[in-house]
């Protein structure tokens, strides 16, 4: 099975109505005004959108923040862009903390009842993926006035635990939530007011899980893929889904978005790919002006 992951979008508005404003959202739109926009251009998704589609993938995963302030304009705005690969792909996607940005947004169930049919009713979602690998999608998005801290809660962590127990080491298991449960070694360790609550909790679980685990999440603007040498995580593949219109002197096409070939056997290599925009030629050390089109991309194979 194929698999398309692509992460945080932060589609957004820039003039909301201001009633709009009568929440934690104007500190957001402040941010949007002075940083935000100047780094994310969303010119560039069309072309990752056409990219994503020759591949043929079987599911389309996004793992949440696909708006930037949980405005109904931008959920309109992201499921007309998404729309050429949602009517011809099966997509499931999971909320991040920017799409339940006020307690308005998270209490009306908005991402919900915008992108129906893409966002699953209740969580954790547990979906089978062929005869071997099950998909199981998490919650951990909930509004806060100062922070951006995840949290999963009991119910959701009840059902983790019974999921994860009837799993053999015949089963694989592909995990997306927006929060990451670890990083590695070399990135900044995620900060308390960042981070999901449970995730020493869940980590530990998935620990002891006996299946082949993929877990696939958002949030730290930074795409990876890691798998520890620890022999007792040794089976779980993390990979950070990135962000596919932040432009930056690294990435200044944006960071792409990953393709996850699953073998049949779990117990057999799991082929991770980074589509990354080839940027040969680009000098990096200098702003880009007009429109961005991506003409070439480069398919890295990690795994």
């Amino acid at each position: 099975m194929r698999l398309a992951v692509i992460g945080d979008i932060h589609v957004y508005t820039l003039t909301p109505p201001p009633w709009a404003l009568l929440s934690k959202r104007v500190l957001g739109q402040a941010n949007l005004w002075l940083n935000r926009r100047h780094a994310f251009d969303h010119k560039l998704f069309d072309c990752v959108l056409k990219r994503v589609a020759s591949v043929e993938a079987n599911l389309l995963l996004l793992s949440g923040d696909l708006t930037t302030t949980a405005l109904e304009s931008e959920f309109r705005d992201i499921a007309s862009r998404l729309e050429p690969l949602t009517q011809s792909h099966k997509t499931i996607a999971v909320p991040g903390n920017h799409d339940r940005y006020t307690f308005t947004s998270a209490r009306v169930k908005r991402i919900e009842k915008m992108l129906p049919g893409f966002v699953p009713e209740t969580f954790p979602k547990i979906e089978r993926l062929g005869e071997r690998w099950s998909l199981l999608a998490l919650d951990g998005a909930v509004p806060r006035i100062f922070n951006a801290r995840g949290r999963l809660g009991e119910e959701q962590m009840l059902r983790i635990h019974e999921h994860l127990s009837s799993l053999t080491s015949h089963d694989g298991l592909v995990v997306l939530c927006h929060y990451p449960v670890k990083c590695p070694p070399k990135a900044p360790p995620l900060t308390y007011d960042h981070k999901l609550a449970e995730s020493g909790r869940l980590w530990r679980m998935l620990r002891r899980c006996a299946a082949r685990v993929l877990y696939i999440h958002g949030h730290i603007h930074r795409p990876w893929c890691w798998q520890p040498r620890h022999s007792h995580s040794a089976h779980i593949t993390y990979i950070n889904a990135g962000a596919p219109c932040l432009t930056s002197r690294r990435y200044p096409l944006g960071q792409g978005w990953w393709q996850v070939d699953l073998p049949d056997d779990p117990r057999k290599a799991i082929h991770a790919t980074h589509h990354v925009p080839d940027t040969a030629g680009i000098k990096l050390d200098r702003k880009l002006n007009g429109t961005r089109t991506i003409d070439k991309w480069e398919a890295r194979r990690v795994m």
